[in-house]
């Protein structure tokens, strides 16, 4: 062993923590992204304040409109992490992305922890820690905001398998209660975390000379309380429609996508990037020899995995690494769960554990000096390729013209483009994005959508029109079907407005932007309850939007209730001082009817 390596070997190897918090530590400068983060977080009044009242609704509040304000998930210790922040930062969203950080630095030390507890090899968890840290498809989770469940549980999954090496070889009820907190407390911050109960049963497994029922009270156990605990998750998930139909059309049509998708996942985890938050992967860009890859690995693994669990003298770190990634892979597989992504990146910040650790087992079978020049080529790529990638989350422009570098085809990246430049008043740029996504999506609706806006902006109503036409055309495009109507309604075209708007709340009921322009050309068009009656279901949709309390004072001051309005007003006001002035023209009678929220 080099002198390097026997100094590394002195120390704890919970020491790379530092590693991964100095890797991130540049995006404690960094800001809310335009991806999720606005909305989820920035915008989320809920989270702003940790009161009783926001505690409980995040624990307790299973309505359809609390989830949806939540990202339509259960995930409460994810939510009270978040209020955490805003009690210590504010809305200084660099303190939050320093929180990211440091609980990813204690991931990391937990990872490396454990590693050493379950095998007793100090440089194979020095190695296995520091590959971890830094490799690259961790990046998404650690550098968006909105990714805090999957660093949070991750870090609640790590220290729940360390704690339970203690309770196997050690005992205790205080142990074995602590482990299963811990794991509960994974499931409750990430809904993926199931599988740490597998883990736990491995673990179970895996640790020679240990009584028989301590492996059983530790796997009955996790398989009781993963079970209560994932309960709610699921059940606000499928209720909110989180779990999507099978992206292959079938059962089998998904197996298919999925043995391709674990091809690209081995290539990532290979170090074989670019990395992004888009692949060209799926129906549309099939790769057979993805497939074939990802299809045979998996067969082997799961050969030498069961081989494991049924012969104990296969029981070593490899066997150990394969079963951990092929148990950290089944609730992202689509088989099991079918999810909105076919692939990402954050699927595989705990699983990728699995594969490093076969990676490291390798490498320590090989002579010292292969074994260290080797292993430091690959920190060093990781490390390249992970300091390239957090540049890449600074700012949205950066992170979608890596996307659209990566895949050509993303259309919602070349709208997103074109979304940014326009509301920088660079009209002529943002127009040039849609080109360029046209090109490589002919007749895409999310482009011309983003036309008609662009055009909007310019001051061209009726080609605003026009585009706005093209892209109402599906169900899913319904909020272009609420904006045609609203432009429809600057020129006076009343009742075809009025037919678009409710096309639009047909198609999405459950978009404020939807509700709000149903109201706002409803109210035009004199059916008074229609409007109200959308302008109370944005309210109920978006209760932290001070202009849908704006819209309810609105209707129920035409309704002829004064004191109902003026507590919707006051509301208003406290959320969006600005509307102070449009609010005293409406009490002193100096206002008509108003077209409260255009477009956006």
């Amino acid at each position: 062993m080099t002198t390097v390596g026997r100094r590394l070997a002195q120390l704890h190897p919970a020491w790379v923590g530092l590693v991964g918090v100095a890797l991130y530590l540049r995006s404690a400068w960094y800001g809310l992204l335009p991806y999720d983060d606005p909305w989820l977080i920035g915008q989320n009044q809920l989270l702003h304040g940790f009161t009783w009242d926001a505690i409980r609704a995040v624990l307790f509040d299973l309505s359809f409109e609390r989830r949806f304000q939540l990202g339509a998930e259960y995930l409460p210790l994810r939510d009270l992490s978040v209020m955490t922040d805003f009690a210590i930062w504010g809305e200084r969203f660099g303190g939050h992305h320093l929180t990211q950080v440091l609980l990813y630095g204690g991931l990391c030390a937990f990872a490396a922890a454990f590693t050493l507890g379950m095998f007793a090899h100090r440089g194979l968890a020095w190695w296995v820690g520091l590959a971890f840290a830094v490799h690259p498809v961790h990046v998404e989770s650690v550098a968006w905001l909105s990714e805090r469940k999957g660093v949070l549980g991750g870090l609640l999954v790590f220290s729940a398998c360390w704690l339970a090496i203690r309770y196997l070889e050690a005992g205790g009820l205080l142990r074995l209660a602590g482990v299963l907190i811990l794991y509960a407390g994974s499931v409750l911050s990430k809904g993926h975390m199931l599988a740490g109960g597998g883990a736990l049963a491995m673990c179970s497994l895996w640790v020679a000379r240990v009584e028989p029922r301590r492996r059983i009270a530790l796997a009955l156990g996790a398989a009781i309380v993963g079970a209560v605990a994932f309960v709610p998750v699921y059940a606000a998930g499928r209720s909110m429609g989180m779990v999507q139909p099978y992206h292959g059309g079938g059962l089998i049509g998904t197996a298919n996508l999925f043995f391709e998708a674990h091809g690209k996942y081995l290539q990532l985890m290979a170090l074989g990037g670019p990395y992004s938050i888009t692949y060209p992967i799926g129906t549309e860009y099939p790769s057979p020899w993805l497939r074939a890859i990802g299809l045979g690995s998996l067969v082997v693994c799961l050969a030498l995995a069961i081989g494991a669990l049924v012969r104990p003298s296969w029981r070593n770190a490899a066997t150990f690494g394969l079963a951990w990634w092929l148990v950290f892979l089944a609730p992202v597989s689509q088989i099991l769960f079918p999810l909105q992504n076919l692939l990402a990146d954050r699927y595989l910040l705990v699983g990728s554990w699995g594969l490093l650790l076969i990676l490291g087992a390798g490498l320590f079978r090989l002579p010292a000096r292969s074994r260290w020049s080797l292993g430091a080529i690959w920190i060093a790529a990781s490390l390249a390729w992970s300091w390239t990638q957090v540049g890449h989350w600074a700012s949205s422009a950066d992170l979608r013209r890596q996307a659209v570098a990566v895949h050509p085809g993303h259309v919602k990246s070349w709208q997103s483009l074109a979304a940014g430049a326009r509301e920088q008043g660079r009209l002529d740029e943002a127009w040039g994005y849609t080109e360029r996504g046209l090109v490589v999506a002919p007749g895409n609706w999310r482009l011309f959508h983003e036309r008609g806006l662009i055009r909007h902006a310019q001051g061209r109503t009726q080609d605003a029109i026009d585009w706005m036409r093209k892209a109402a055309s599906q169900p899913e495009s319904h909020k272009a079907y609420a904006n045609l109507g609203l432009l429809l309604l600057r020129q006076g075209r009343v009742a075809e407005a009025l037919a678009q708007v409710r096309q639009a709340v047909e198609h999405q009921p459950h978009s404020a932007h939807n509700q709000r322009s149903l109201g706002i050309v409803a109210l035009e068009a004199g059916e008074m309850d229609e409007a109200c009656d959308a302008f109370f279901a944005a309210r109920r949709l978006e209760p932290y939007n001070g202009a849908n309390h704006f819209n309810v004072g609105l209707c129920e001051w035409t309704r002829g209730r004064p004191e109902a309005a003026g507590t919707a007003f006051d509301e208003a006001i406290e959320l969006s001082p600005g509307l102070s002035p449009r609010i005293e023209e409406i009490l002193e009678g100096r206002s008509g009817t108003d077209r409260t929220k255009t477009m956006r």
